[in-house]
């Protein structure tokens, strides 16, 4: 790492994890990684190159708008990496009593298909989150920053068991994956923590959007911690189209109160 911070151990977190309070706050190094083409000998990902639009309703009123881009490819230390992000954005109006400017983000190893890190801006209604995380599986260790509304920043590093994903790289990981009905995939995940996520394949059925009618796997990623569109301990479920790419159409999240859904507007290319 180009920076040195200095760790304190915290008896209320598990051995081997070490954090540090009040510190000032440290860009993440992935933000600054260089572009970069893929090697020649790199089949690109299924889902390189992508942009997904939709529109996000709860119930019947559309409350805003999300998109999901795989913007390019950049180097993250000797592997070449897909940079996505992923944005949402409250409507005019729900802006009045509850504003929403959340950006993801995360880098995918264009190789292994695990997440070099993540970052996440989170604004919504009185709710603000700053955080990134980086994966270093050669040391097995990742080291994460949360800056806090006074622009004070902690930082915790702990151990990894291996390859891992994070929220966003989860749902790309996914799509890489041969899908069948009633067969589970299960794979590492880090919040911050190492947890096993289980996706269960429910059935297929025939799903209608703005951007047309699709032949979909419903599948259900088992939530232990918030992601994407889900706070933590809710339930989400995905319709991914049957095809190779596995386009994901329709997402919808149990919130606190009712559920909210993301509808496929658009897909480029």
């Amino acid at each position: 790492m180009p920076f040195k911070i200095f760790l304190l151990c915290l008896c209320i977190l598990p051995a081997r994890y070490s954090v540090a309070q009040e510190l000032a706050p440290v860009p993440n190094p992935l933000s600054s990684s260089p572009d970069v083409a893929l090697s020649s000998w790199v089949t690109p990902a299924i889902w390189s190159g992508e942009k997904l639009e939709y529109e996000i309703g709860w119930g019947l009123i559309t409350v805003g708008k999300a998109d999901m881009t795989v913007l390019k490819t950049v180097l993250t230390g000797n592997s070449t990496s897909y940079y996505i992000i992923s944005t949402a954005k409250s409507t005019s109006f729900i802006d009045s009593f509850y504003k929403v400017r959340d950006v993801n983000e995360s880098w995918i190893d264009s190789v292994s298909m695990a997440s070099a890190g993540y970052s996440k801006n989170i604004r919504e209604g009185g709710f603000f989150r700053d955080e990134w995380v980086n994966f270093n599986t050669a040391l097995m260790t990742f080291i994460s920053q949360t800056v806090n509304k006074e622009g004070k920043a902690s930082v915790l590093q702990g151990p990894l068991t291996g390859p891992v994903q994070d929220m966003l790289s989860a749902l790309y990981y996914i799509r890489t994956q041969p899908l069948e009905v009633g067969k589970d995939i299960i794979f590492d995940v880090n919040t911050k923590k190492n947890w096993p996520m289980v996706v269960k394949v429910h059935k297929r059925e025939k799903i209608k959007t703005p951007a047309g009618k699709f032949d979909c796997f419903k599948i259900e990623p088992k939530m232990r911690d918030e992601g994407i569109f889900v706070p933590k301990g809710k339930s989400m479920i995905v319709w991914v189209t049957a095809d190779q790419r596995h386009i994901p159409v329709l997402m919808q999240a149990e919130v606190l109160i009712g559920h909210v859904s993301a509808r496929l507007v658009s897909h480029t290319p």
